[in-house]
């Protein structure tokens, strides 16, 4: 089993509490000589909180090398895509979510957490 090094950053800025607007998330993974790891897809990474994956649901899912601007690429090795809360539920405010990132491949895994904060109005 290799250590995959997963990185993340989760931008509450875009959504407002009380509704369901999406929260962008990027992830970095490489292997643990830091070299980007570009061939996974969305089976290979689970996104949750604290209480589990029933609480948010992904959308979106792009990875690999993506194009970061006009005529330029990234070297590889990030992922996006959007959190949106349960079909039931909305953002809440004055709450923070801690989002749990998971990233296995074979027997290979990695794994990192970030906060998602909504702060008082």
């Amino acid at each position: 089993m290799a250590r995959m090094i997963v990185e993340a950053i989760v931008a509450a800025g875009m959504a407002r509490p009380g509704t369901r607007d999406p929260i962008p998330v990027t992830i970095s993974v490489t292997n643990s000589a830091g070299v980007p790891i570009t061939n996974l897809n969305q089976s290979n990474i689970l996104i949750g909180d604290t209480w589990g994956t029933q609480r948010l649901v992904v959308q979106g899912f792009q990875g690999g090398t993506m194009q970061i601007g006009l005529g330029a690429t990234n070297a590889g090795g990030l992922y996006t895509c959007e959190l949106l809360p349960i079909a039931s539920a909305n953002w809440t405010p004055w709450t923070s979510y801690h989002v749990v990132i998971v990233v296995t491949q074979g027997s290979n895994h990695g794994q990192t957490i970030a906060e998602l904060t909504f702060p008082h109005p």
